[in-house]
Parts: C-alpha cells; sequence; structure tokens
C-alpha cells in the first residue's frame, strides 16, 4: 500500500510553527509538486492555507500535467483552526498593516489589527528560514499568493520589503482598508526609490463592486446584507489604480499585469485568481 492511500491530499505535510514575532503558533502545510528531478523547486507561499492550500496544490499539479509550472513546494501559511470560516479574526489581524477604525464598527469581533509588520517579520526570519533549512529549494525564487486581506498584505510586502519574494500573485486586493492608506504607500515607496525589482500579477472579479457586493451577498440574513451596504467599496477601480500607479512609475526591473475575471464575485474568484496569477508569474501558456 502507497503511503498517499493515508491522506487526501497526497504528498504533503503539516508542521506547527511557534512565532516570536506574532506570539502565535502557525499550522504550515507543505505539498510536493513535481519536485522529483535534481533542480530544486521554487517554492509557492500561500496565505490562508485552512481554505485555500488543497486548491493551491491540485492547481499546481493539474498545470504541471502540461508542464505550465516548474518543480514547486507550495507552503500554505494557515492557523491551529479548522476551515477559512474559522480564520476571520486572525488573519485580520495578521493581513492589516493598520487599524481600520470604520471597519472595527461593521465588524466589532475584529479588533485585532494592523498586524502585517509582525507577520512580514515571521515570515522574513522564521518561515523562510525554516523551509530552507528543512527542503531542498530554490530560496532566490520565491512566489507568495493572498486573496482578499491576503491580496492587502501582498501589495503592503511589495511596497515595504519587495525582495522578500521574487513573483506576487495578488488577488482581489482589499486596497479599501483604512481610508486607502496602500496608496500612500504606493507615492511614499515611489518618492524613496526608482525601482521595484519584481513580477506581479494583480486580478479581481468583474462583479467585485458595490453593485455586485449586494447581489453576492443577497442569500445571506438580513443583518448580514446590510453590513454590506454599509461602505461603498469598488475593488475593480481600486485594482485597476493600484495597477496603473504601478505602471505609471516606469520601474525598469517591475514586470507587472493584470486581469478584470469577467461573471466573478468575490467568493468564486479566488482559485481563478491564483491560476490566472500562476500563469503570468512562471511564464505558462496565456
Amino acid at each position: 500500500m502507497s503511503a498517499n492511500d493515508r491522506s487526501p491530499l497526497a504528498d504533503t505535510e503539516v508542521h506547527f510553527l511557534r512565532s516570536e514575532h506574532v506570539g502565535d503558533e502557525f499550522k504550515i502545510f507543505v505539498g510536493h509538486c513535481g519536485a522529483s528531478d535534481p533542480t530544486p523547486p521554487a517554492v509557492l507561499y500561500v496565505s490562508d492555507a485552512n481554505g485555500m492550500f488543497a486548491s493551491a496544490v491540485d492547481t499546481v499539479r493539474f498545470m504541471q500535467l502540461s508542464a505550465h509550472l516548474p518543480p514547486m513546494l507550495v507552503v500554505g501559511i494557515g492557523y491551529r483552526m479548522g476551515g477559512i470560516d474559522e480564520t476571520v479574526v486572525v488573519r485580520t489581524r495578521d493581513f492589516t498593516p493598520t487599524d481600520d477604525p470604520a471597519f472595527g464598527k461593521v465588524f466589532p469581533a475584529q479588533t485585532l489589527m494592523s498586524g502585517a509588520p509582525r507577520f512580514l517579520a515571521f515570515i522574513r526570519d522564521e518561515l523562510q528560514p525554516w523551509v530552507q533549512s528543512t527542503y531542498r529549494v530554490d530560496a532566490d525564487d520565491a512566489a507568495f499568493f493572498g486573496h482578499s486581506q491576503g491580496g492587502l498584505f501582498a501589495t503592503y510586502v511589495l511596497l515595504t520589503e519587495p525582495l522578500t519574494f521574487r513573483r506576487y500573485g495578488i488577488g482581489s486586493p482589499s486596497l479599501w482598508w483604512d481610508d486607502d492608506m496602500m496608496f500612500e504607500c504606493e507615492a511614499r515607496y515611489a518618492d524613496a526609490h526608482d525601482d521595484l525589482p519584481a513580477k506581479v500579477f494583480f486580478s479581481v472579479g468583474e462583479h467585485e463592486d458595490f453593485d455586485g457586493r449586494q447581489r453576492e451577498v443577497s442569500r445571506l440574513p438580513a443583518d448580514e446584507r446590510a453590513k454590506a451596504a454599509l461602505r461603498p467599496i469598488d475593488m475593480v477601480a481600486d485594482t485597476e489604480r493600484m495597477v496603473a500607479s504601478l505602471r505609471g512609475r516606469n520601474y525598469p526591473s517591475l514586470e507587472i499585469d493584470s486581469a478584470v475575471l469577467p461573471g466573478e464575485f468575490h467568493v468564486t474568484v479566488p482559485q481563478l485568481n491564483l491560476s490566472r496569477s500562476l500563469r503570468y508569474l512562471f511564464d505558462a501558456p496565456r
């Protein structure tokens, strides 16, 4: 009997890594994808692993069937919890660069915010060294994918410590956070730098605007629907604005592309964001 018969997702592992920076323990999911040849694989770090890890591994493996992606180690950053629905408080803590008082008023249970600097320190000082010492990987070829608040965090890393990763897949980023503070971050980076060495793909669903959000939540209870109407957010316009700002800087080492995915809502688009990101970031057929 193959050892893989005992796992619903073959060739994967789970580890627990304590972070002194965050003061919490993370559940680290690891998936080995097509790394049987002697070439050290690239590393794909995926946030929201409690909801994204399995689909990320399967997406990579399907694309590898036609050699669209190189050998890859998928490292999912998750929590000692169940599904993605149980992680809403801690992901807000870790993915947000600042406090957002308006968000706190709508979602008072999610008062833990502004932990992105500590979460980034965990990745740079604790997680990445652990991965590089535990697995045979190409340490110079690391990619990161984040969706929603994870996309906000990815944008924060890109504009504060861009050398953390070589490639960035930024899906449906919550750029509305704290009165659009990430656009101020982008402007500060531009004032202080004349280059941005990264390959970046932004994507967002067509219906991730205010009207689409109302249709997306139409089956929720009335009190939940009301929350979606309190704050007019247009994530399509925000994403396009950020892409235009970055392109307009004419950074010589920045490779950037983007897509608005037709017919998709915030909850239907994460896996498509990942697939489209991987195709661009690793030069797969498009």
